[in-house]
C-alpha cells in the first residue's frame, strides 16, 4: 500500500508513512532499490536491505529511542536529531608499584621504599607472633619476595620493624584472606 501514497501528484510536496507492524525492519525502506524478477521461482530482493542483513557490515535498521523513528544502527536519527552516544568501556586494572622506568622498559621500585615495606612486614611479624607463636622468622621475607618476586638483601637482616602503613596492612590482609580461601576450597 506504500506504493499508492509515494505516486506522484500535481501539489504533493511530501508523504508520510506510518508503519504500525514494523515492515521496515523486514522488508527495508520503500525507496530501497528492488532487484525485480519475472521467474515464477525466485522473489523480487531489495538490494540495500539485503545487505544490511546479518552478516553485514552495513549497519542494521532500528528505532530511534527518542521518536521511533527508524533510523540506521549507529547514525543519528534524521527526524529528531537525537545522536547515538558510544558506551564506556571498562578500564583493566592491574596492581602495581610506582617505579622509575628506563628507557628499555624495565622498572625500578626504589630501593628506600621497599626497605620501609620490609620493616613494616616485621612489625606485623611481631604482631602474629603474639597470636600464633610457631610462625617462622622467614614469614616476612617470604611476603617481601611474593610482592617484590625476589628476596631481601641480605643486609636487611637486622633491621627493626617500623610501624605498617594502612596500605600495607590491606595488602597483608588480602594475602591473608587468598590463603584461607584457596585451603578453604581444598577441603
Amino acid at each position: 500500500m506504500v506504493g499508492r501514497i509515494l505516486r506522484p501528484a500535481p501539489g504533493k510536496a511530501d508523504a508520510l508513512i506510518l508503519d504500525h507492524s514494523g515492515a521496515v525492519f523486514v522488508h527495508g525502506f520503500p525507496d530501497d532499490e528492488i532487484a525485480w524478477e519475472l521467474h515464477k521461482d525466485k522473489r523480487a530482493e531489495n538490494i540495500s536491505h539485503a545487505k544490511r542483513g546479518a552478516g553485514s557490515h552495513l549497519p542494521a535498521l532500528t528505532p530511534c529511542p527518542e521518536c521511533s523513528a527508524v533510523r540506521l544502527e549507529g547514525k543519528p536519527c534524521t527526524a529528531c536529531g537525537w545522536h547515538p552516544v558510544k558506551r564506556a568501556r571498562p578500564v583493566e586494572i592491574a596492581d602495581g608499584e610506582l617505579g622509575e622506568v628506563s628507557r628499555d622498559r624495565s622498572v625500578r621500585v626504589r630501593l628506600d621504599d621497599e626497605f620501609q615495606f620490609y620493616r613494616e612486614l616485621l612489625w606485623i611479624l611481631v604482631e602474629k607472633r603474639r597470636r600464633n607463636p610457631t610462625i617462622k622468622d622467614g614469614w616476612a621475607a617470604a611476603k617481601f619476595r611474593e610482592k617484590t618476586r625476589r628476596w631481601p638483601p641480605f643486609g636487611w637482616r637486622g633491621a627493626g620493624p617500623s610501624l605498617p602503613s594502612p596500605a600495607t596492612r590491606a595488602w597483608v590482609r588480602s594475602r591473608d584472606i587468598a590463603y584461607a580461601r584457596a585451603r578453604h576450597s581444598r577441603r
